[in-house]
């Protein structure tokens, strides 16, 4: 679980993930080794990781796509494994709904995307139906998403 300093020094990386822990201790007020300890924590726990976020046209890939996938439910996880190693594929998510399979994965044209389609996608077994879209823009991505704070939960009873 996550407290409001946990939430504070996320916010901070958020912002700049090379924020030192010396300059995320003085805009929380908190000393570095606390910090340190909590950072160490929170990446040890799996709660965060620190990486670097490419831009998707600064990077090269002018196509992005969302496909969904209806797939046989036998094969569902199998499937989404083998999909998920693939280079082009940036996310890839098992879901309900009309499909079974929502994949985010990105291009540096759009015949990139047709030979990903036909030649990787259409060739893997179990695969009842995709429908792909094309991101035309992209208005807010993942890496600009602030982890919001927790509401504390609803108490039950009576007064």
């Amino acid at each position: 679980m996550l407290d409001s300093i946990d939430h504070q020094i996320i916010r901070v990386l958020q912002r700049d993930g090379r924020t030192s822990n010396v300059e995320i201790a003085r805009q929380i007020g908190m000393s570095e080794a606390t910090v340190r300890k909590r950072l160490e924590r929170l990446v040890s726990a799996q709660m965060i990781r620190i990486t670097a976020v490419p831009d998707a046209a600064s990077a090269g890939f002018s196509t992005i796509a969302f496909m969904t996938l209806s797939v046989d439910l036998s094969q569902g996880g199998q499937i989404a494994g083998e999909i998920a190693q693939l280079p082009e594929v940036r996310s890839i998510y098992l879901t309900t709904g009309g499909s079974e399979l929502i994949v985010e994965a990105w291009f540096t044209s759009s015949d990139d995307l047709l030979r990903f389609m036909t030649q990787r996608i259409g060739c893997i077994p179990g695969i009842r139906s995709t429908a792909t879209s094309h991101v035309l823009k992209t208005v807010k991505d993942g890496s600009r998403w602030v982890l919001p704070v927790a509401s504390p939960p609803a108490r039950s009873g009576g007064g």
